[in-house]
């Protein structure tokens, strides 16, 4: 068996799948495949030459039993109290998605979910926090794959609803 090669091509079939989920919403900007890991969003925003606010961190989230993606600057954090009052259930009920979850959920492993190319679509809360940026970067399938996009695309492409979820 050779693995490396195994997940080299599961990693272009991610990047092709985020490739064609952006091409079919009308999106021009391509992929970005970086020579080293973007798995955090300092060493994305390294690789980017942007601010750290500017990544997008997709993380996948319970709140309850519905399943949805949270959008959250790379300079913030998640606040389970905020979105749960958001989503309109206990703090104790909202719960990150275990990595084996947020393979199933998105398709992508932790490090380089995407919110483009999922399997099924998912609700999306985007961060009040992007505001202050008119261009972010989102994980592309893989734990070394970015892409630039307009704030206003992001939220149009993902049907996503602008929220206060982050600290």
């Amino acid at each position: 068996m050779y693995p490396g090669r195994f997940a080299m091509n599961d990693d272009a079939e991610r990047i092709d799948r985020v490739r064609g989920a952006l091409a079919a919403l009308g999106y021009t900007g391509d992929v970005l495949v970086m020579p080293d890991s973007t798995h955090t969003a300092e060493m994305a925003a390294a690789a980017a030459g942007c601010e750290l606010g500017q990544i997008v961190k997709t993380l996948a989230v319970y709140a309850g039993t519905a399943a949805m993606l949270a959008l959250v600057p790379g300079d913030r954090r998640l606040s389970d109290r905020l979105l749960a009052t958001r989503c309109g259930v206990g703090r104790k009920q909202v719960k990150l998605a275990s990595a084996e979850q947020v393979l199933e959920l998105t398709g992508f492993p932790v490090g380089g979910v995407s919110p483009f190319g999922l399997p099924a679509p998912l609700p999306v809360l985007v961060d009040a926090g992007f505001e202050r940026f008119e261009e972010v970067w989102v994980a592309a399938g893989t734990a070394n794959a970015i892409l630039p996009i307009p704030l206003g695309d992001l939220v149009r492409f993902t049907s996503g609803e602008f929220a206060l979820i982050a600290t």
